[in-house]
């Protein structure tokens, strides 16, 4: 009995960092890319690698636009223009950029973009995410958008950001990963809108 504990408690110490290292990898979704009517890149991040990963694959001919995304502050400051600004200053010409607003949440942008692709004749896009919102934001976008084509090219998961590799050895990457876990528990459960 004690033997079996022990081989049990020693096999759980050795797979445990395998497993976690298994769990983030799931969070992330990277597709093969077919050329699309649009590049999206999700708001939310500060250090702006969405819209520079949007405008790398304008310019490799992935898509002939692109739409980023934000929320406007008390003080007036609009996140999705200063997005739209910095993807212009990447060389993307401005008439091919477009900004959805009020993007609060991912369900949010997938509801207003599904709105826009419809308006515009837009049938694909390719969603530009971090790698590990990048599983969650596409089964939100598709589940709002089910007629639509959707590929996923999140920014590679590498520090600064997000490493998924040993991430709980990390504060920044357990706090990501964990937030990104209760995100889905509350996505599935059809939570906080």
């Amino acid at each position: 009995m004690v033997l079996m504990l022990f081989a049990l408690l020693l096999s759980a110490y050795f797979l445990t960092p395998f497993l976690l290292n298994e769990a983030a990898e799931g969070l992330i979704r990277e597709d093969e890319l077919v050329k699309a009517d649009v590049i999206v890149a999700l708001g939310g991040d500060p250090r702006c690698n969405r819209e520079r990963r949007a405008a790398e694959l304008y310019h490799q001919g992935w898509a002939n636009n692109v739409v980023v995304s934000g929320i406007e502050y008390a003080w007036g400051f609009h996140t999705g223009e200063a997005a739209r600004r910095y993807v212009v200053s990447l060389g993307v010409p401005e008439s091919n950029v477009s900004m959805i607003s009020d993007t609060l949440n991912t369900r949010a942008e997938a509801g207003i973009l599904q709105k826009l692709m419809q308006e515009r004749g837009w049938s694909s896009a390719i969603i530009v995410t971090s790698a590990f919102h990048s599983r969650r934001a596409m089964y939100t976008i598709e589940k709002a958008a089910p007629g639509l084509a959707f590929r996923s090219a999140p920014v590679p998961a590498n520090a600064p950001e997000w490493e998924p590799h040993r991430w709980w050895s990390r504060r920044d990457d357990v706090f990501v990963t964990a937030r990104e876990f209760v995100s889905w528990a509350n996505t599935l459960a059809n939570g906080w809108q």
